[in-house]
């Protein structure tokens, strides 16, 4: 049986998500509580805040917990303090919406499908130009990269394993790898870190659209992703750029469709 490729990460986690800042203990709950309720729209754009003092007393917690938990939130474009004008909410448009932290607590807030959604979209723009352009220049190593992720990817679509939830997880972890394998053969530090970033939201995404095609209790549907898969593969190997482009746009259209109805089960 084949070992999982080097490149691979530990399996996705919500707690991944956490964050640009290492911030814990007291300090990372305040933060964490007040960004959520930032992303959950407890106080919108343009609106005031409590005080310092009133939100010491409501969460127990010191006044330089409550200044540094507001320079961190400041750094991540949510709020803006001014001695005149108290603070208050910065627009939706300011807001570091890559940061982790923030994706963390958009879900946290409730905003999971809106953030999904613009996963969708972020992949639908860059994926197949991604696939395009590492078609064209992968080195040797790259394309090495690329094969043994798709070796680790068959072997977990043919291998059976009657405990469905750790084999979701175990092809969520190569089918992450697979798209990782591509962007690192495109060799720009700009990108990886773009995905790095995104990618424990992305195994969410993931998830949702295994949920939604019956792949909690069978394997349903995994023929067809992996054609899908195979389809991007092939065209990489036979150095056909345009055949790999549209190959990767039919594939994330086909994962739109999943999304679209895995997301009722948000709605539920």
């Amino acid at each position: 049986m084949l070992n999982r490729p080097k490149h691979v990460r530990k399996p996705y986690s919500s707690d991944a998500l956490a964050g640009v800042i290492e911030v814990r203990g007291v300090l990372g709950s305040t933060v964490s509580a007040l960004g959520t309720r930032i992303l959950g729209a407890e106080w919108a754009p343009g609106e005031s805040i409590p005080k310092e003092s009133d939100i010491c007393d409501e969460m127990g917690v010191s006044r330089s917990v409550v200044r540094e938990a507001f320079r961190i939130l400041g750094a991540k474009g949510l709020i803006r303090s001014r001695t005149s004008d108290g603070t208050r909410v910065q627009a939706r448009s300011e807001w570091r919406l890559l940061d982790p932290d923030v994706m963390n607590w958009r879900i946290k807030a409730g905003d999971t499908k809106s953030l999904l959604q613009d996963l969708l979209k972020v992949r639908l723009v860059l994926e197949p130009g991604v696939v395009y352009t590492a078609t064209l220049t992968a080195s040797d190593a790259a394309r090495d990269r690329v094969r043994a992720a798709w070796a680790w990817k068959e072997q977990e679509f043919r291998t059976p394993d009657p405990n469905y939830a750790e084999r979701r997880q175990r092809f969520i972890d190569a089918d992450l790898e697979f798209h990782r394998a591509f962007l690192a053969a495109v060799d720009s530090d700009l990108l990886s870190q773009l995905f790095a970033v995104i990618e424990a939201a992305l195994g969410l995404l993931l998830d949702l659209q295994m949920r939604a095609r019956g792949y909690t209790t069978e394997m349903i549907g995994m023929d067809e992703s992996q054609v899908l898969h195979a389809a991007v593969f092939d065209a990489f190997e036979r150095r056909d750029p345009e055949a790999a482009q549209a190959a990767m746009h039919h594939l994330i259209a086909r994962a739109i469709k999943d999304a679209n109805e895995g997301f009722a089960i948000l709605d539920r």
